[in-house]
């Protein structure tokens, strides 16, 4: 997505502070901090410590540090980013991810699960909640939380996945405003997180075991005489589904797909699944929803957008420093992760999803990054050499100096 005119920093700068007027109770000192430091984060070429920030920046370290210690709504400014930007079709997604963190004093510090890895790695573990726009096919933050010590979870009587249920239920009021429907990995298909989330008004769709527990409805007659009805129809033999009660909806290429409504066992409720069987080798895979009214082909089609929280995370690590941060307070970690996914999600806002859909290439992170050091450097430069930028010749070569690097989505 090569980015050709500087409309992109009016717009990024006009949306980051229409978001933070909206947020209200905000000092000027505050807001004049908040709306450099979403510009400055986009333009910074280094490490994202507070030193670097400062250091390219016009605050002090010291400041920076003092600005990252106090609270700020992250999750109503996302919100307001979603509503002036995202369409009407959104659906939730969650999914924790790894920070690799050394020293010994940072809160939080312990063996967390790396899926890069494969295997427990000594870190930081976040949560990501996000939103999806169907429509556009992008993810968008809401909020990112910090997974506290194991020795903190045991000291508040609660589990891991009851830390993550706690973050949905902390924002349910913001996701049942935007969204019906959350969207997770075959991690979560669990009773402990499913249920919690269901009874609060969310419909979950995930993955489940190739060996998962089901069984049919039963549709038969009714059996004379005492005794309680019959229930089940039978168990779902899943490597040999009944395509009478599990029909097909869909074929292409690659794949059939059948979807019907079964008793799950170990939700202890009626779902609606979808049965997603490879031409070539037979292999399946088995999706749940909680809502049995949903389309078999949108609980397909909203779980393959729910690998879109995994594009918002690889650009906060690889273009938003989500992984440099080297403080040790947790005031200071929340405002920093969050940040990073912000940063993301307003520059994809402004200079993306504000183009009509059919004028989109592909969203590039980078070139947007380096738009903005070019930027930093070039204005640097002819400020010194006092050039006037409105000679048009000048002006030309201001915009050149812009375009350095840009690369071709």
């Amino acid at each position: 997505m090569p980015i050709q005119n500087s409309n992109a920093f009016n717009k990024i700068r006009s949306l980051a502070g229409t978001n933070l007027r909206k947020i209200g109770n905000i000092s000027k000192p505050r807001f004049k901090f908040l709306s450099t430091i979403f510009e400055q984060w986009l333009a910074l070429p280094v490490r994202y410590t507070m030193l670097n920030l400062s250091r390219f920046g016009k605050y002090s370290e010291k400041s920076i540090r003092l600005h990252f210690e106090k609270f700020f709504d992250f999750v109503a400014f996302n919100r307001n980013t979603i509503e002036s930007s995202c369409g009407k079709k959104l659906i939730a997604a969650f999914d924790p991810s790894y920070i690799p963190k050394s020293g010994k004093k940072t809160p939080g510090l312990g063996r967390w699960w790396s899926g890069k890895d494969q295997c427990a790695l000594k870190g930081l573990e976040i949560s990501c909640l996000s939103v999806v726009d169907t429509e556009a096919e992008t993810a968008m933050s809401l909020e990112i939380v910090q997974t506290p010590s194991k020795e903190i979870l045991e000291e508040r009587k609660q589990n891991l996945v009851g830390h993550y249920v706690s973050i949905i239920e902390k924002n349910i009021e913001t996701l049942k405003s935007l969204v019906s429907h959350l969207v997770a990995d075959g991690y979560f298909m669990k009773y402990d997180f499913i249920i919690p989330v269901l009874k609060h008004g969310l419909h979950v769709i995930t993955k489940m075991r190739s060996d998962a527990n089901l069984r049919y409805m039963y549709s038969g007659p009714k059996k004379k005489g005492r005794g309680r009805p019959n229930a089940y129809g039978g168990k779902v033999d899943c490597c040999c589904i009944d395509k009478r009660r599990i029909r097909l909806f869909e074929e292409d290429d690659v794949a059939c797909y059948y979807s019907g409504i079964v008793y799950c066992m170990a939700l202890k409720c009626l779902v609606r699944i979808v049965y997603i069987q490879e031409k070539t080798t037979g292999r399946y895979d088995i999706l749940l929803c909680t809502d049995k009214e949903l389309d078999g082909s949108l609980i397909v089609r909203y779980y393959r957008l729910r690998f879109q929280i995994e594009f918002l995370i690889r650009d906060a690590k690889q273009h938003a420093g989500l992984e440099d941060c080297q403080a040790r307070s947790e005031n200071k970690l929340y405002f920093h992760f969050n940040m990073a996914f912000s940063v993301v999600s307003i520059a994809k806002a402004a200079t993306w999803l504000s183009i009509p859909k059919e004028q989109r290439e592909a969203f590039s992170m980078r070139n947007l990054k380096l738009l903005y050091y070019n930027k930093l450097l070039t204005e640097r430069i002819f400020e010194n050499l006092a050039l006037d930028l409105n000679c048009k010749k000048i002006k030309r070569l201001y915009r050149q100096c812009l375009d350095i690097g840009q690369l071709a989505a």
